[in-house]
Order: structure tokens, then sequence, then C-alpha cells
């Protein structure tokens, strides 16, 4: 039997999710819809998960400064 492997790529946006969003509090949502959701968490990172068919794509936006 063959064990499952996992992408590189899915593998990286698991990281750079638990670097932004482990042991963090979403403080507010600032926009939520059918296919969009827009959380800022209380280090002021904003993250958007946006659902496209068959995937889901998240942008990560840190705070300037």
């Amino acid at each position: 039997m063959q064990a499952a492997s996992v992408s590189a790529m899915l593998r990286d946006d698991y990281q750079l999710l638990q670097r932004y969003l482990e042991g963090r509090l979403i403080k507010k949502i600032l926009y939520c819809t059918e296919t969009k959701v827009s959380i800022l968490m209380e280090n002021n990172v904003v993250l958007d998960f946006i659902h496209l068919e068959d995937e889901i794509i998240f942008d990560i936006t840190l705070p300037s400064g």
C-alpha cells in the first residue's frame, strides 16, 4: 500500500496559515458572504478566504508599518 502524499504547495499554504493564525484571536469579521470571508486578527493581519467552484483561495494582508 502506497502512503498518501501531500503536495509541497499545500504544505506551504498550511505553514503560512499556521504562522499567522495559530494562537491568535479573531478581532472582527470584516466581510462575510456565501463566497468570501474577510477576518481581522488580533495582530492586525487581515485574512481573506474566497471560495471559487472547487477550491478555496486565501490571501494574507500584513499590517503596514
